[in-house]
C-alpha cells in the first residue's frame, strides 16, 4: 500500500532525542514538511541541519513543550507557513531510572509531566487544525514499559501507560472529524534515553542481558527501525488505523 507523506506537514515534538531525530531524518528524506521542537535548542539545531541536508529545511522552536506559548508558536509557525497540519508524533519523554523506594513525589511529578502532560498539551494545540481540515494523524510514542514491568522505572511504565491510555481516548472522541491517533510501544531502542536504563547497574553488560533478555532479537533497535514504523502511521497508507498500540520490541511481549 502506497503510504505517500511527501506533501505531508508534520509537527514533531522530541525532536532532539534519539528516535525523534530518526523520525526528523528519515520523514524530512521523504520531502514532508516538517516543524520540529525540543527542550534542548543545540540537539534541536542538529536535527534541524540533518534534515536540511535532505534539501528542505524545517520549522524549528526550541523551548519547554509545558509552556503553553511554546506549544502554540509550534503550531502557529507551521499553519502560518503552509496552511494545514496533517500529523503530529510526540516523542519526547524522560526515564529517570530509579527504585521505588527511592522515587520522590517531585520524581513522580516530572515524569507525568514530560512524558504524558507535554503530549495531551500539544495535541490539544493541533486538534483543532485536524479537525477542521477533518484530516488528521497522531502517533504517540509510549514504550514497552507502558504494557509489561520493567526493573527500576515503576514510575517510567506508569506513565508510558498512560501515553496509551491517552491515545485510545483521542481517537475515540475525534473518529468523527477523521483524525487518527496511535501509540506504538519500543522496547530497547540504541539511544542516551535507552542507554539511561543501564545506570543502576553496576555491570552494565548484565544489565544489558537483563534487559534484553526476554527480547527475541537480543539486541536493543535502531532508532531507524522504530521511524520506520512511525513513517507508516503518519502517512497515508494507514488511514483505517485508528485507537491501536503496536508493540516493537523485538518479541518482548510474546515472552
Amino acid at each position: 500500500m502506497e503510504n505517500d507523506v511527501a506533501s505531508d506537514v508534520v509537527v514533531l515534538t522530541g525532536a532532539g532525542g534519539g528516535i525523534g531525530r530518526a523520525v526528523a531524518v528519515r520523514l524530512g528524506g521523504r520531502g514532508v514538511r516538517l516543524a520540529l521542537t525540543d527542550v534542548d535548542e543545540p540537539a534541536l539545531r542538529e536535527t534541524a541541519d540533518l534534515v536540511a541536508e535532505t534539501g528542505r529545511a524545517p520549522i524549528a522552536v526550541a523551548g519547554d513543550g509545558l509552556d503553553a506559548g511554546v506549544v502554540a508558536a509550534v503550531v502557529t509557525e507551521a499553519t502560518e507557513a503552509w496552511g494545514r497540519i496533517d500529523g503530529l508524533v510526540n516523542a519526547t519523554g524522560i526515564s529517570l531510572p530509579k527504585a521505588l523506594r527511592d522515587t520522590t513525589s517531585e520524581d513522580f511529578d516530572r515524569v507525568m509531566s514530560v512524558n504524558v502532560k507535554t503530549h495531551l498539551l500539544m495535541m490539544q494545540e493541533v486538534l483543532p487544525v485536524m479537525a477542521r481540515a477533518r484530516y488528521g494523524s497522531i502517533v504517540n510514542i509510549s514504550s514497552v514499559g507502558g504494557r509489561i514491568a520493567l526493573p527500576n522505572l515503576s514510575v517510567y511504565c506508569a506513565s508510558k501507560a498512560a501515553v496509551i491510555g491517552l491515545s485510545r481516548g483521542v481517537a475515540a472522541e475525534y473518529a468523527a472529524d477523521n483524525v487518527r491517533c496511535n501509540a506504538i510501544c519500543p522496547g530497547g531502542v540504541d539511544t542516551p534515553l535507552g542507554r539511561a536504563a543501564l545506570d543502576p547497574f553496576e555491570d552494565k553488560q548484565k544489565g544489558l542481558e537483563i534487559l534484553t533478555g526476554r527480547q527475541l532479537f537480543k539486541r536493543w533497535a535502531d532508532p531507524d527501525e522504530i521511524a520506520g514504523l512511525v513513517e507508516y502511521l503518519v502517512g497515508r497508507g494507514s488511514t483505517f488505523v485508528t485507537g491501536a498500540v503496536f508493540d516493537i520490541d523485538g518479541g518482548h511481549t510474546t515472552t
